[in-house]
């Protein structure tokens, strides 16, 4: 008899065992069907982008990550909760909304989001108590969109220049910095966006948060150990600037090329890591111990109490379901996603009169490389001069379609890179010829005595947009609703000229708006 009953409770769970590999590998299949375009993007970056290529590594910690708590995932399986389609609901709208709208970092994000929801459907929120710090991890390998990533470059290397001058003249070396440009006595240093740190910043941010996993100690010394790792990026970014800065300036530009390549690979990364070991140091001393590695290690995690019993029809339940959307949700982003983007039609900048009364105009042409960089799909640039000597830079950039990483690069970063210090950034309210009311951005910028206003703003599908974030939140709206995602960022700048004040050079843009308006159109449609 007893064997009767032993034999009945191994084939009871040898079933329950087969029927959860089934419904975890439908809904595995179901996840890699429905997010196969956003996978497929996301290797396809961590491929391209030097800064992204650590990602690789990503899912594979929180693989080992998970299987350090094997226990405690076994013991913490609880009730199955329905309140988990909530995450994988906001998953599935991100999966949606990247879809319809090509915006790839959304697609990225709901496939976290949905990961991070499985524990929770299938094995309660005891389970989910366990799994969500390993799962979450994942969030460091979806790559930042394009534009942030060219805000945080700018942003960078301004940064990391100004330091690395500050430790050059530490060297009795006479130099002067000129946004990302620095002048030594001989040379003259162009600090590129490769330059600029995130290459280490990625990575070592996702290394900072792992430092922070192993920390033994309290949460707001943890979440100091992972911050830490952006000032020492900047730091050490600017300590490898101030070397070849040193290098050239006594050896030459021979060794340049090779100062960079030395300190730009492991071992600045190596440096990093050693001062993030000095953080960790600091707070072992703090709590009165004197080895750096005191409190760093594996730390067991207890399992949770189950929330309720796990049951099989529940797990059944929930997974089915789970599936069914994930499914659905894929079926139409196939459907859908791949759907033609709406280009209208429109006339190239070549045809652009420049009939302006007594002023004559000349256009100009980029060089290949920056052209390239840009990634218009046509632009002009026209310098006009007044009779009187005035000068009006017009600078046009028109985009088909923004998406891949294809927009802007904003003139508040790029302006500064070029040496000119921002005075005053304002938005500001004005008017079309029609007393239609829009916003635009107005600059004051300096470069030693010269002074330039500077007046910019995105033409976006009949929108005037001053603000980047705003003009990103309408790219996603008119991708959804009109299809279209084509749009200009138009630019005036003019010198304040001896004699004049910034009033009088805000008249000259006035009056050269008013007389570009009408004409823009049939150049960057409604």
């Amino acid at each position: 008899m007893n064997a009767l009953i032993s034999t009945a409770s191994n084939v009871l769970q040898d079933t329950r065992g087969r029927v959860a590999t089934l419904i975890l590998t439908c809904i595995a299949l179901a996840i890699v069907f429905s997010f196969w375009d956003g996978l497929g993007d996301l290797w396809m970056r961590w491929g391209q982008q030097q800064e992204l290529s650590h990602s690789y590594f990503l899912p594979l910690i929180t693989l080992w990550m998970l299987w350090e708590r094997r226990d405690a995932l076994t013991r913490s399986v609880g009730a199955p909760a329905l309140s988990g389609f909530v995450v994988a609901g906001a998953g599935m709208f991100l999966l949606f909304l990247g879809a319809l709208t090509h915006i790839m970092v959304a697609v990225h994000l709901g496939f976290v989001l949905t990961l991070i929801s499985l524990p929770l459907i299938l094995g309660g929120w005891s389970l989910f108590a366990i799994s969500v710090v390993p799962l979450a991890y994942l969030f460091f390998m979806v790559p930042p969109p394009y534009w942030v990533i060219t805000r945080m470059s700018h942003s960078f290397q301004l940064m990391s220049s100004a330091l690395g001058v500050d430790m050059i003249r530490m060297f009795g070396i006479p130099v002067e910095l000129s946004g990302n440009v620095i002048k030594l006595p001989t040379e003259t240093l162009q600090v590129v966006e490769a330059c600029s740190g995130l290459r280490y910043l990625f990575p070592f941010l996702s290394l900072g948060a792992l430092a922070g996993y192993f920390y033994k100690g309290p949460l707001w010394q943890r979440v100091a150990i992972f911050l830490s790792t952006i000032p020492i990026t900047i730091l050490m970014n600017s300590f490898r600037i101030a070397v070849t800065g040193v290098l050239v300036d006594r050896y030459g530009t021979g060794h340049t090329e090779g100062a960079l390549h030395f300190f730009e690979g492991w071992v600045v990364f190596l440096m990093c890591i050693a001062f993030l070991m000095l953080v960790i140091w600091a707070f072992t001393l703090l709590r009165g111990q004197k080895s750096p590695l005191a409190f760093v290690g594996f730390e067991t995690v207890p399992a949770r109490t189950p929330t309720g019993t796990w049951t099989q029809p529940a797990f059944v339940r929930n997974g089915v379901i789970l599936t069914a959307v994930i499914l659905a949700m894929g079926v139409f982003v196939h459907a859908v996603g791949n759907r033609t983007i709406l280009i209208p039609e429109r006339e190239d900048f070549d045809t652009l009169p420049f009939e302006f009364p007594e002023w004559t105009s000349r256009q100009a042409t980029l060089d290949v490389e920056v052209a390239t960089t840009l990634g218009a799909d046509d632009y002009i640039i026209a310098d006009m001069t007044g009779p009187d000597g005035q000068y009006v830079n017009l600078y046009i950039a028109y985009l088909d379609a923004q998406r891949d990483g294809r927009s802007w690069h904003s003139p508040a970063q790029c302006l500064p890179g070029g040496g000119w210090e921002p005075v005053r950034h304002d938005i500001e309210a004005t008017e079309r010829l029609n007393g239609e009311r829009y916003f635009r951005n107005r600059m004051v910028i300096e470069q030693g005595d010269d002074q330039m206003l500077v007046y910019y703003w995105y033409d976006q599908r009949g929108r005037k947009i001053a603000n980047e974030f705003m003009m990103k939140f309408a790219l996603m709206w008119d991708s959804l609703v009109k299809r279209r995602s084509d749009g200009a960022m138009i630019r005036l700048m003019t010198p304040v000229m001896p004699g004049e004040t910034v009033g009088d050079a805000e008249a000259r843009l006035n009056a050269m708006q008013r007389e570009l308006e009408p004409k823009l159109p049939r150049y960057v449609p409604n």
